[in-house]
């Protein structure tokens, strides 16, 4: 197992030696387990939980140079405003993201109180494994890596785990993790699954422009989470 941090520009070269990828892959989101035994209430609050997330989807468009990665199925306007917050809670993403190989960036646009921010996100360290598993035909390889949060309960490093597919050769996946040499098909951060539902490649004369966003405030990942935390404070004041 050796410990990596892998180059776009290294992908970037390999893919388009290799093949034009053009396409749309859609994910979808699942809990990774699931316990029926709980109180009726609620256990009641969990089924729904579960069934909102499984309505929810998410498409990564690409082709050689670029993606974008955003939601295209929403929960119904009828789910109540508990329920509704507390599934887009665990899905925790809004907004879109854009994924550039030649300049080696991902950004997520986002809105926050008001304000639309471009937020360059950090590069990832990942751990490549030999660990292999078949999703969909195709043979995937495990990486992992890991970030931390910061809570009432102080500080958490949390696990990724990754299973990526080397006959895809796109380095891209979901939820703005990608850089590893093929498409993530299966993604498990803290519990949270998400998984390639299904993929549509295109014909090499079919074109898809993906321009990245220039409106906006630029800021690092850093500088978000303090603007976010800041605002918060100012709230409970």
């Amino acid at each position: 197992m050796v410990k990596k941090q892998i180059s776009f520009f290294l992908f970037y070269f390999f893919t388009i030696s290799m093949f034009c990828q053009v396409g749309k892959a859609v994910y979808g989101k699942q809990l990774k387990s699931y316990e029926s035994d709980t109180p009726d209430n609620a256990s009641q609050y969990a089924k729904k939980i579960v069934e909102n997330l499984k309505t929810q989807e998410f498409q990564l468009t690409f082709n050689n140079q670029k993606a974008t990665y955003k939601k295209i199925k929403f929960l119904n306007n009828n789910t109540s405003p508990v329920l509704k917050a507390m599934t887009e809670g665990i899905i925790d993403f809004r907004g879109a993201l854009y994924y550039d190989n030649a300049s080696d960036i991902i950004l997520h646009e986002k809105e926050f109180a008001g304000v639309n921010y471009l937020i360059k996100r950090n590069k990832i360290d990942w751990i490549l494994t030999k660990d292999t598993l078949k999703i969909d035909n195709y043979l995937c390889y495990k990486a992992t890596t890991t970030y931390t949060i910061e809570n009432t309960k102080g500080k958490h490093t949390l696990e990724v785990v990754a299973w990526y597919a080397p006959e895809i050769p796109i380095p891209y996946g979901p939820d703005g993790y990608g850089g590893l040499p093929g498409l993530i098909l299966q993604l498990d951060n803290n519990g949270i699954l998400t998984s390639l539902k299904k993929i549509e490649f295109f014909k090499k004369d079919n074109k898809i422009d993906i321009e990245l966003p220039t409106k906006g405030k630029k800021v690092s990942e850093e500088e978000f989470n303090s603007i976010v935390s800041k605002q918060y404070t100012n709230r409970k004041n």
